[in-house]
């Protein structure tokens, strides 16, 4: 058996891509504004454009997340803000009616088991 020297990793790492110096740097991207924070980015591909469906953010809120959808509403650029609060209140009442039908169900099981 050898030994290895402690000093001498046995993997060597090396960089996808080399980091890039100030001659690098591409000058027409230096003045462009970064992206609106709380906005979905837009691009070509098809998950953007399904995140930026009116309809399929809606079917979202009511029929898979509830309330805990809201930030996924928020970030929907084809939403006016009158509509977002809306739709904010609507999705929280919603939300808000199914867990009481949920307690109330549990309730009603409960005291046919107790009863």
């Amino acid at each position: 058996m050898s030994q290895q020297d402690d000093s001498v990793s046995p993997i060597d790492a090396q960089l996808a891509a080399p980091p890039l110096s100030a001659n690098d740097i591409n000058v027409s991207t230096l003045g462009q504004a970064p992206d609106p924070v709380g906005y979905a980015q837009t691009g070509g591909g098809g998950t953007d454009k399904l995140i930026q469906s009116k309809l399929a953010v809606l079917a979202c809120l009511f029929l898979v997340t509830g309330f805990l959808g809201l930030p996924l509403l928020w970030m929907n650029r084809r939403f006016s803000t009158a509509e977002r609060l809306f739709w904010s209140i609507v999705v929280t009442i919603y939300t808000l009616v199914l867990i009481a039908i949920v307690g109330a169900v549990l309730v009603w099981v409960y005291r046919q088991i107790a009863g």
